[in-house]
């Protein structure tokens, strides 16, 4: 199955399964919802259809990098994924349920108490504690092994209160499913529609206003821009990285285009590693620049985004807890634990 034929087949299976709120459950259940609010945290998310993709990116990307090596992967089966990057009121209402987030001042924390650098606004960068919360920004310091905590807390809820698919739990996505859903259908450097890197569609409003924001030096609410993907997804550029279960290392090999060798099928990443691997780039940057030795140009033309690009890689220590440029988003998909 090629990508265009995955690309429609999932508009059909969305738009023919969505159910009735009351059945949306049974309908969850069977994989056949379009959408589903998971009633532990109200977070909201989406079906993504089983399909073929190719993986990576081609030798002509801008700014490819030389671990984007093109293969192709079967996704086998359909996968629920967040909307949103969890939220800090999400995985504080789970993890942290009993803390008083209004009498938080900073001597106390905020990454000493569990909760993300990026807690309050603030008008300078030194001014922690007088600012509203930021419940709505994504959540952040947080080590891979918490994520998993998360995952592991609501995988129990939800299941004790029977509203898991049978062999689904809730964990962070591979890292296949990750690009596949940021894809979206998608084979170009970017999950938006026109996908030229050509300079009035790079500075155009639309373009723009796709990702989060990159260059505020500060996280923003989840779904702050005004764009999601062709899957209804919202900050899969930009915003923060987002954790995903694969150790990192070179693509293994598979099928590459126009080969006639079986693709990779459902691909978890090596069996161990020192470090993982997270996707979607972040808010610092550098956002915008031109190609390597053109100067950016006084007329702000943006001639490139490099680092919120979908085949992009990434890697972290997986311990590592103070970095307010690094959340996750997570999947109700099929359990993987026993490959950990």
């Amino acid at each position: 199955m090629t990508i265009h034929t995955v690309t429609f087949a999932a508009l059909a299976l969305l738009v023919c399964n969505t159910a009735p709120a009351a059945d949306n459950a049974k309908a969850m259940k069977k994989l056949k919802a379009e959408d589903w609010t998971v009633p532990t945290l109200g977070m909201k998310m989406k079906l993504i259809p089983a399909g073929t993709f190719t993986m990576g990116s081609p030798t002509g990307e801008i700014e490819r990098r030389e671990d984007e090596v093109q293969h192709e992967v079967t996704i086998s089966k359909p996968f629920y994924i967040g909307v949103y990057e969890v939220k800090q009121k999400e995985y504080y209402d789970l993890m942290l349920p009993d803390y008083d987030h209004e009498s938080w001042v900073y001597s106390r924390g905020p990454i000493h108490d569990g909760c993300a650098f990026f807690y309050r606004a603030r008008e300078h960068r030194s001014d922690f504690n007088d600012g509203h919360l930021l419940p709505d920004n994504p959540m952040e310091c947080v080590t891979w092994a918490e994520t998993q905590a998360f995952c592991q807390e609501l995988t129990e809820r939800e299941k004790k209160a029977g509203r898991l698919p049978k062999g689904y739990l809730f964990r962070v996505p591979t890292e296949a499913e990750w690009e596949y859903a940021c894809r979206a259908g998608t084979t170009g450097p970017y999950n938006v529609k026109g996908e030229r890197n050509d300079e009035e569609y790079l500075k155009s409003e639309a373009f723009i206003n796709t990702f989060a924001n990159v260059a505020s030096g500060s996280t923003m609410p989840v779904g702050g821009k005004r764009r999601p993907n062709a899957w209804g997804l919202y900050d899969m550029h930009g915003n923060v990285y987002e954790w995903c279960h694969d150790w990192y290392a070179p693509y293994a090999e598979g099928k590459a285009p126009g080969s006639t060798s079986s693709p990779q099928a459902d691909p978890i990443g090596p069996a161990t590693g020192k470090k993982r691997v997270a996707r979607g780039a972040c808010l610092n940057g550098p956002a915008y620049r031109a190609p390597a030795g053109v100067s950016m140009r006084a007329d702000g033309v943006i001639t490139s985004i490099p680092f919120l690009r979908s085949a992009s890689r990434y890697q972290f220590d997986p311990t590592i807890e103070f970095y307010g440029i690094l959340g996750f988003r997570i999947v109700l998909a099929p359990d993987i634990r026993s490959d950990q």
